[in-house]
C-alpha cells in the first residue's frame, strides 16, 4: 500500500507520541540497547479446527498491517516497531483463554487481535479484564459479548442484534408463519436465535448442535421431523451454521423430502461461492430460494490498496472478513502509538482512534459496549447461473429496516 493510503489519523498519533514526556511504560520491550522500541501485538486466532482456514488468513491480514505500519514508522523516523506473537485458540473458550495467557506471559503483549468467535472471546474475557489486556476482536458478533466498560472491543463486525432483526423482517416479508432453526449451540448461535424469535413473532422451533460436530445426522433428522409437522408452504428452514457444518447439512438434505420442500435462510458464513462448489448443493439452495444476510458490497479509498497489497504479499486474494482482521490490527497499533504499550491506556484511547478510522470496507464507530455500531447489510440469493450470490436488497442499521430491490 502506498503511503498516501495510511489513515490520516496516523499523523495525529505520531504528533501525540512526539509530545509525550514520560518514559515508555514498564511493559515496553527494548529491541536494542540504543533507541529502538518494540511493541508486541498479540494474535490469537483458531489455526486448527473447522475455523482454522479463517484464523490463518486473519493472521496473514494482521501480518500485512504490521509490515506496512513498520515501514511507515521507519520512514517517519520513529524508534517504534511492531512485532507479533501468535497462539492457537483451537476454536474453544478454554483454548482462547490459554492462548491469550500464553502471548501475555511469554511475550509481554498488552493488546491482542482476536479471538475470533464470541465463545472464544468470552472464554478469554476474565483473564483479559483482570490483567488489563485489550482484546480487539474483528469477527465476534454474539450479543452476549456486548458488555460495557470491559477490555473487549469488537470492531468492524457488528453484533448479531442487527442480523437477527434483518432475518426476522425477511421471514415476515416472505410470508413465513413457521421457522425451524438448526443452530450451533454457542453464544453466536444461541444469541442469534434469541434476537430472531421475538422479532419474528411467528412459530419458531430450534434445534441446537455442539460445536465442531463430526456428524449432524441426528440433528438434521430432528429438523426434518419438525418440518414434517408443519405446513411446508408457510415454513422455512434457517441454518445458523458455520460453513463446514452447513455443507454437512446440505449433504444430508439432498435425500430428505422435508428439507427440500421448504425455503431456506442461512447466516453469512453460508453466503460464499464455496458452498456452491458442489452442483447438487447449488441446485438445492437455488430451488429452496436460499437467502442470506451479509455485508453489503462497499468500498473505501483503502479497499483496493489492501487487496493489491495482500495479493502481492501472498499471491492470493484474502478470504472472507480477512480485511476486518487487517483493520483491527491497524486500530490496535494506532491506539498503542498514541497511548503506549499499556493495556489500561489503550483501553481509554482505542474508542477515539476507532471512531476516526476509515477501514477497508466500512467506517468504524463503536457503541457504549465497544461494539461496531455502523451497519449496512446486503440481502443475497443465488444467481441464475448458480455459481455466485447476487444482492437483492439491503438492511440499514441506522433505521433497522430491510428494503428489497
Amino acid at each position: 500500500m502506498s503511503r498516501k493510503f495510511v489513515p490520516l489519523i496516523l499523523l495525529l498519533i505520531l504528533a501525540l507520541a512526539a509530545c509525550q514526556v514520560q518514559p515508555p511504560p514498564p511493559q515496553t520491550a527494548e529491541a536494542s540497547a540504543t533507541t529502538n522500541t518494540n511493541y508486541v501485538l498479540g494474535v490469537v486466532q483458531p489455526f486448527t479446527g473447522s475455523l482454522g482456514a479463517f484464523g490463518k488468513d486473519f493472521e496473514r491480514g494482521i501480518e500485512l498491517a504490521v509490515e506496512q505500519m513498520n515501514a511507515e514508522l521507519a520512514a517517519a523516523g520513529s524508534p517504534i516497531q511492531f512485532s507479533t506473537a501468535s497462539a492457537d485458540s483451537e476454536n474453544t473458550p478454554d483454548g482462547a483463554a490459554k492462548a491469550v495467557q500464553t502471548v501475555v506471559q511469554t511475550n509481554g503483549a498488552q493488546v491482542i487481535v482476536g479471538p475470533l468467535t464470541t465463545g472464544e472471546v468470552l472464554g478469554a474475557k476474565q483473564f483479559a479484564d483482570d490483567n488489563h489486556i485489550v482484546l480487539v476482536a474483528p469477527a465476534s458478533s454474539g450479543p452476549a459479548g456486548g458488555i460495557p466498560d470491559d477490555y473487549i472491543f469488537r470492531v468492524m463486525y457488528p453484533p448479531d442484534t442487527f442480523a437477527g432483526q434483518a432475518f426476522s423482517q425477511i421471514a415476515i416479508a416472505r410470508g413465513y408463519e413457521n421457522v425451524v432453526i438448526l443452530h450451533i449451540d454457542d453464544p453466536f448461535g444461541n444469541g442469534l436465535v434469541s434476537v430472531f424469535e421475538p422479532n419474528f413473532g411467528g412459530n419458531v422451533v430450534s434445534v441446537g448442535y455442539a460445536p465442531e460436530p463430526t456428524d449432524l445426522s441426528g440433528e438434521v433428522s430432528k429438523v426434518s421431523s419438525e418440518i414434517a409437522a408443519l405446513d411446508a408452504d408457510t415454513t422455512a428452514f434457517f441454518c445458523i451454521c458455520f460453513l463446514g457444518d452447513g455443507q454437512k447439512v446440505l449433504q444430508l438434505a439432498l435425500t430428505d423430502a422435508n428439507l427440500t420442500a421448504v425455503d431456506w435462510m442461512g447466516v453469512e458464513n453460508l453466503a460464499t461461492p464455496d458452498i456452491l462448489a458442489d452442483p447438487a448443493h447449488a441446485d438445492l439452495l437455488a430451488a429452496a430460494n436460499f437467502v442470506s444476510v451479509s455485508f453489503a458490497d462497499s468500498s473505501t479509498p483503502n479497499t483496493q490498496p489492501f487487496l493489491d497489497a495482500f495479493n502481492a504479499k501472498y499471491g492470493q486474494a484474502p478470504g472472507p472478513f480477512t480485511n476486518y482482521a487487517y483493520d483491527a490490527a491497524n486500530v490496535a497499533m494506532l491506539s498503542m502509538l498514541a497511548a503506549g504499550n499499556d493495556g489500561q491506556a489503550v483501553k481509554s484511547m482505542l474508542p477515539f482512534v476507532a471512531n476516526h478510522y476509515i477501514g477497508t470496507a466500512v467506517q468504524t464507530y463503536l457503541d457504549a459496549n465497544g461494539d461496531q455500531a455502523v451497519v449496512n447489510y446486503g440481502i443475497y440469493t443465488i444467481n441464475e447461473a448458480k455459481d455466485a450470490f447476487e444482492q437483492i436488497g439491503s438492511y440499514d442499521g441506522s433505521t433497522g429496516q430491510v428494503t428489497f430491490d
